[in-house]
Parts: C-alpha cells; structure tokens; sequence
C-alpha cells in the first residue's frame, strides 16, 4: 500500500467509535495492538469487529474507503 499510495492514511475504530489505530507508511502495520494513548489500553484490542477508513491522499482524488474488519486471535 505504502509503495503505490505513499501518503495513505489508515484509522481503525473500534464499535464504540473511538480510534484505537491511526497509521501511515512511517508507522508500524496494524497488528491488533492499539497505538492511540485515548483508547482503554495500549495492549491487545480484543476480539470483534473494528471500522476502517483508508484516505489514499493522492494527486488524482480517490475517494477514501470505508468498510469493517473482524479482529480474530
């Protein structure tokens, strides 16, 4: 993703609508762990379903995408 839209950003939201993962082709790849300090813990998110949106920030204007992902240990 990184090579072929190098200014995407990624936010993942767990079902309550807080962000637990914000991410960028600097950041480490989501893996289930949440990197934001406002969500419950810094530890493993659990299990379920999470929202994404993906803005690809590129020249040409793509629209971002949205969809859910199911978090599976």
């Amino acid at each position: 993703l990184d090579v072929v839209y190098p200014n995407f950003e990624l936010e993942i939201y767990n079902r309550n609508g807080n962000l637990v993962y914000m991410g960028n082709a600097a950041t480490a790849p989501f893996n289930g762990i949440s990197n934001q300090s406002s969500a419950v813990s810094n530890d493993e998110l659990p299990v379920g379903v999470y929202f994404y949106i993906l803005k690809y920030n590129n020249d040409i204007g793509t629209q971002p995408v949205q969809g859910r992902l199911y978090l599976s240990r």
